[in-house]
C-alpha cells in the first residue's frame, strides 16, 4: 500500500497558529490514485460531499464572495456549493460517523481564507485553508476557540512493486487555541483523530472510484 510520510502532519503551521502554541493538532494525509485536479473538484464542491465525507456529509454556504453582503439573511439556495476564497460556509459535523444512529449535528462556521487550485503543467501545488467564521450568527469569540485547517494536495509519482504510479500526495492538519480547545480534546479527542484520518480515507475511495467509473 502506497504511503505518505509524516502522515499526521504535526510540526506545520496554519497561516495564523503556529503549531508550536497550538492547544490541539489534528492531521491526516494520504496517496489518491488520481490527478490532483480531480481531488480538488471533490474537496472544493460541497455538492459532491453527501456521496463521500461521512464526517460532514452536509454544509450550508451562507455567502459567496460575489453574493450580496446580506446573504446571510436571505435564500441561500441559489448560491454556489463550490468552495472559493471568501466563502462563507457552515459544516454539520456528525461527530460518529461510523455509527448509523441517529445523532445530532454540530454546527461549525468557517470561511475561506487562501485558495490555490493545483496546476500540473505549472507544478503548481493546490492549497485550500480556512478558519473559524467569527462574523457568523452565533459563533463564538476567538478567545473561546480559533481554528485553522490547511488541505495542500500535490501530484506525485511514486514507486510501488517495480511500478511507477501517479497521483496525489493530499496533506491536511489543523491547529486550534483557546480555553474552550481543552475541553474539546478532553471530549472529543480520539474521535476527531479518527475522523480526519476517515476524511482523506472517503475522499480516496469517492475519487479513485470515478476514476474506475470512467
Amino acid at each position: 500500500m502506497t504511503t505518505v510520510t509524516d502522515p499526521a502532519n504535526a510540526d506545520r503551521d496554519t497561516p495564523n497558529i503556529l503549531a508550536s502554541s497550538a492547544s490541539f493538532k489534528l492531521g491526516s494525509s494520504i496517496f489518491i490514485a488520481a490527478p490532483s485536479s480531480k481531488v480538488w473538484e471533490a474537496l472544493t464542491d460541497t455538492s459532491t460531499w453527501p456521496s463521500w465525507n461521512s464526517f460532514i456529509p452536509r454544509v450550508t454556504i451562507r455567502s459567496q464572495p460575489d453574493s450580496p453582503s446580506d446573504n446571510d439573511h436571505n435564500d441561500t439556495s441559489t448560491l454556489s456549493p463550490v468552495l472559493q476564497r471568501g466563502t462563507r460556509f457552515t459544516f454539520h459535523v456528525r461527530m460518529d460517523p461510523d455509527s448509523s444512529q441517529a445523532q445530532a449535528a454540530t454546527d461549525a462556521h468557517l470561511v475561506i481564507t487562501e485558495y490555490v487550485p493545483p496546476d500540473a503543467a505549472k507544478e503548481t501545488m493546490g492549497r485550500i485553508c480556512w478558519a473559524s467564521d467569527f462574523d457568523a450568527p452565533g459563533a463564538m469569540g476567538p478567545s473561546l476557540m480559533s481554528a485553522e485547517r490547511v488541505h495542500e494536495l500535490k501530484d506525485v509519482e511514486v514507486t510501488e512493486g517495480g511500478n511507477v504510479l501517479r497521483g496525489t500526495e493530499v496533506r491536511n492538519w489543523e491547529c486550534q487555541v483557546g480555553w474552550l480547545v481543552f475541553v474539546v480534546k478532553m471530549m472529543y479527542g480520539r474521535k476527531l483523530h479518527r475522523n480526519f484520518e476517515l476524511w482523506v480515507q472517503d475522499l480516496k475511495k469517492y475519487v479513485e472510484g470515478l476514476d474506475s467509473e470512467t
